[in-house]
């Protein structure tokens, strides 16, 4: 045992002085020390594991997560890192380390996004365990004389499997692309990567590995890198986004997630309307819920940025017909000139409201109680220095689930961007 962890702790100690090296050699490879203003939009984010889907088991989210968020600095530079932990009872992960960062060397300007992990372990004896040592995950978009760029790397030292009652085997690292079938633990799929690239950014992802388990059928996410950069940030740096449906309860007996959900671009949209329309969507039974659409659309022209997010729901209905509610919008509007930001809500409304077939209107308390079935809120509209958020109409449930759905949520602020000295 002892030999086990000194070996262990050697194993620790060499991959946290291999990150120390990799991340000098990141730095010097920026010319820009200091944070200079650029007419770029940067983002990027990476973690080490997630789980999703499936018996999701608790403490399943983002280890060693890092964002960046939207910013037009080069120069900057986020870590997080987490020695240790758990994956939900499903395996283990240790010495996990995201940094992400923006750059500019003379004329090139790039985000990028990196993961490493020393070592991950999934599964059971009873079923098959796997193995997988020294995982590396990085994205990095970029602009340069030729325009914009993405690319990705992934790379594994290691992978071994035992099947149940049997002893550890080394298995060849896949190909980026390639799956290998587990008996008895489930299948994975290595470097699995994406790029988009338009005339305004571009954008790259990686996963170093995914691994689907059999026994609960969740999909573990290992090594995760993302990185965006886009062009036209020249007054307004952008974070909205919008929402049709999204509920909560307590005891998690009911949740759904932000159903369709778009996010505003850091630098906008162009003028261009982004729209997702979904015919309906399924919040557990509470509720039946039809035609629910979010969009959004960002600007960027002489000295001022403006921009919206709305968020739709033709018609819900609750209690079996009880309760039928129609045209539910949510729509923030924000524009800034300069250091002068104005914001609305203009445009969020509530359409009818029929309790058991009569129509019903709301009181100037904009909260109408309907005994024993919800509580209706409408208009729930929250400012801060930059932005807006609304929501067109949220609903408390009396069934004692403590239910609550907001329909028709819309969230924009507009930071300002910081001038170029040069570029």
């Amino acid at each position: 045992m002892k030999h086990r962890f000194s070996s262990m702790l050697a194993v620790v100690a060499a991959l946290l002085g291999s990150l120390v090296m990799i991340g000098a050699t990141s730095s010097s490879a920026g010319a820009v020390t200091t944070p200079v203003a650029t007419r770029f939009a940067y983002g990027a984010s990476g973690f080490g594991t997630l789980l999703k889907g499936g018996q999701i088991p608790a403490g399943s989210s983002m280890t060693a997560f890092r964002p960046l968020g939207c910013t037009n600095l080069a120069g900057l530079s986020r870590e997080n890192h987490e020695a240790a932990s758990p994956l939900g009872g499903l395996g283990s992960a240790s010495v996990i380390a995201t940094r992400v960062w923006t750059t500019k060397v003379g004329s090139v300007f790039s985000s990028y996004a990196k993961n490493t992990i020393a070592n991950v372990a999934l599964g059971d004896p009873s079923l098959g365990t796997l193995a997988v040592k020294g995982v590396t995950s990085q994205s990095r978009a970029f602009h340069n004389s030729t325009g914009f760029h993405a690319a990705t790397v992934t790379t594994v030292a290691s992978i071994s499997f035992a099947p149940a009652g049997l002893p550890a085997q080394t298995i060849p690292v896949p190909t980026p692309g390639q799956s290998i079938d587990l008996p008895g633990l489930g299948t994975l799929y290595a470097g699995t990567s994406s790029k988009y690239l338009r005339s305004t950014g571009a954008t790259a992802k990686a996963n170093a590995l995914k691994v689907v388990l059999t026994a609960t059928g969740t999909t573990v996410t290992i090594g995760h890198s993302e990185a965006s950069i886009g062009g036209g940030t020249t007054v307004g740096l952008f974070h909205g986004s919008s929402f049709a449906t999204k509920a909560t309860a307590l005891a998690n007996n009911l949740t759904s997630g932000p159903t369709p959900l778009t996010v505003m671009p850091c630098q906008g949209t162009a003028g261009v309307v982004r729209t997702k329309k979904l015919a309906s969507v399924n919040l557990g039974g509470q509720a039946v819920v039809g035609a629910v659409t979010s969009s959004e659309q960002g600007l960027q022209k002489a000295g001022i940025a403006t921009g919206w997010e709305r968020a739709s729901v033709a018609k819900v209905t609750l209690g079996g017909g009880q309760l039928v509610i129609s045209g539910i919008v949510g729509k923030a509007n924000v524009t800034r000139s300069g250091s002068r930001v104005k914001s609305s809500a203009t445009g969020t409304t509530v359409g009818t409201i029929l309790i058991n077939g009569q129509t019903a209107a709301f009181p100037e308390t904009g909260i109408l109680a309907i005994p024993g079935v919800a509580t209706l809120e409408r208009s729930i509209v929250v400012r801060t220095r930059t932005g807006i958020s609304v929501v067109g109409l949220r609903i408390t449930l009396l069934d004692g689930t403590g239910a609550v759905i907001d329909l028709g949520t819309a969230k924009l602020s507009i930071d300002l961007a910081q001038r170029p000295l040069s570029h």
